[in-house]
């Protein structure tokens, strides 16, 4: 446009829907990522909860197992 003018409306129908259909599709998979994530994440507290219990244990029968003297 000539003398610094802006052309005013809206972008052609099609380029809409494409814009939105892509934004739709990489939010989706934004969501998906998102869950996956987040039951990973759940387990992996799980699995640390549980060995964490474990070394707790093991260091609970460290401090009342006999010790051995030395002379």
């Amino acid at each position: 446009m000539p003398n610094g003018r802006t052309r005013r409306g809206r972008p052609p129908a099609d380029g809409l829907s494409r814009l939105l259909g892509e934004t739709t599709e990489v939010v989706s998979k934004l969501l998906r990522e998102n869950r996956t994530l987040k039951a990973q994440n759940k387990r992996l507290e799980a699995e640390l909860d549980r060995i964490s219990k474990g070394w707790d244990d093991l260091r609970r029968l460290a401090r009342s197992a006999p010790r051995s003297r030395r002379h």
